[in-house]
């Protein structure tokens, strides 16, 4: 019996992937959409002792690990010079806290190591122009659902779970916090209008998400969120594809945010707050930050007195006693509990011991090794961005961590923050791919 030629060889059919294969490759393909529809569900850890994005990713990460070791997938390193400074940045902050060891850090520690392994694997697991369009429809998804969810619950009065008393009051939604609830509002609705302006997903799922996330918004009471909602939406109409069709869409939804804001009293006191607030932040005078608690409003405030003042201060302490390393990664809470609890003002029932400024912090924590550091990669990858303007996924993916690192500065949860790793997944993604074609054609 003859034995094939090469030729025909070569055309014989693939033998079929094996049922594990198959699933495995069903699971890489949908696992990042359905970890990003489920990101914002922090209230199900109270049912399943950890987030369902959590145990979604740990499926995740089985399955690609199987295409790893059969072959059927590669792993790819980002190769741009950011990554070389986050990676610098790391290493400190690990470095500082093996030798420091502060009391209570190990959640901090631990999230600086899991989450870029995270981002490492998104980034791997989404590759081609599909695989992208269904992390942004996920990510347009869950803040209409988020939002529409706020607006009743918001409109009836009752919650979800209310993990802190102090803020039952504001609506957090699914979220741990308000504040990171206005967050995620806010950096979903500047997706929506680089995607509408984008013409990527449907015009139905862009404006659904960015109205109702318009509207939930000031229900959370934020008053970085009052602010950094404009700000957000204004930078995604600048860099849109687009920008007279996202300039009409963008207005649209910031008068749906004012209004929203204008008609509840409550909402409309904020946004005061939020006036005096900044307005104090620039001059150095008090000017009634916050109106004083009564029954049914802001119970997270006082008169005269905001804890990021003495928060902030602490930190600048700690970085003028410690300016080269600082006091070690995770350490802040513990040197305000303890060396420099002298900062905190002897007339604030239950002082808030937890910094709310990132920058600060990191100062703080790490020294100004760690600072210039963290500034130098966010410098190199705007240049990248800007170099990688033109590809949609990378514009869009870098301008929503604008209002990530924004917030940072105002509510904390910046390295914490399991979006900035998510966009930055998504960023290196789109440019590795645009990059890997270019160099495929000039071949």
């Amino acid at each position: 019996m003859a034995l094939p030629s090469l030729a025909s060889a070569e055309r014989l059919p693939a033998r079929p992937a094996s049922q594990p294969a198959r699933a495995a490759e069903l699971i890489a393909r949908y696992g990042p959409a359905l970890v990003i529809l489920t990101l914002p569900l922090e209230f199900s850890a109270m049912y399943l002792r950890q987030p369902l994005a959590r145990w979604l990713l740990v499926l995740v990460s089985l399955a690609f690990l199987y295409l790893l070791a059969t072959g059927r997938r590669t792993l790819e390193l980002p190769r741009r010079p950011s990554v070389l400074l986050l990676a610098a940045f790391l290493a400190v902050a690990v470095a500082g806290w093996l030798v420091t060891r502060p009391p209570g850090s190990l959640r901090e520690i631990g999230d600086v190591i899991a989450y870029p392994v995270v981002g490492l694997l998104l980034m791997n697991l989404v590759r081609d122009s599909p695989d992208h369009r269904r992390a942004w429809m996920a990510l347009l998804v869950s803040g209409l659902v988020v939002g529409v969810l706020g607006i009743g619950l918001g409109l009836t009065h009752h919650t979800i779970w209310t993990p802190n008393p102090v803020v039952a009051n504001r609506d957090n939604i699914t979220f741990a916090d308000p504040n990171i609830t206005a967050r995620f509002l806010t950096l979903c609705a500047a997706a929506a209008v680089m995607m509408f302006g984008g013409r990527r997903v449907p015009v139905w799922l862009a404006a659904g998400s960015a109205i109702a996330c318009a509207i939930a918004t000031p229900m959370t009471l934020s008053r970085s969120g009052l602010v950094l909602f404009v700000v957000s939406v204004a930078l995604a109409v600048t860099v849109s594809v687009d920008r007279r069709r996202a300039l009409l869409f963008g207005l649209g939804i910031v008068t749906v945010f004012v209004l929203s804001t204008a008609i509840n009293p409550d909402t409309r006191q904020r946004a005061i707050d939020a006036g005096n607030f900044l307005l104090t932040a620039v001059t150095g005078t008090a000017h009634n930050i916050s109106s004083a608690p009564t029954d049914g409003s802001a119970g997270d405030t006082f008169a005269l007195e905001d804890n990021r003042r003495y928060l902030i201060g602490a930190g600048l302490r700690m970085f003028v006693d410690h300016p080269l390393a600082g006091v070690g990664f995770g350490g802040y809470q513990n040197q305000i509990k303890t060396t420099y609890r002298w900062l905190i003002p002897s007339n604030i029932p239950n002082p808030d011991t937890v910094s709310h400024t990132a920058f600060v912090t990191i100062a703080a924590e790490q020294g100004l090794v760690g600072l210039a550091l963290l500034l130098a990669f966010f410098v190199q990858l705007g240049r990248e961005a800007w170099r990688w303007r033109r590809v949609l996924w990378a514009t869009a993916a870098a301008t929503a961590l604008v209002p990530i690192v924004l917030y940072s500065q105002f509510e904390g949860r910046l390295l914490e923050e399991p979006y900035l790793w998510l966009l930055l997944a998504l960023f290196y993604a789109a440019i590795q791919r645009r990059a890997s074609a270019a160099r495929s054609h000039t071949m």
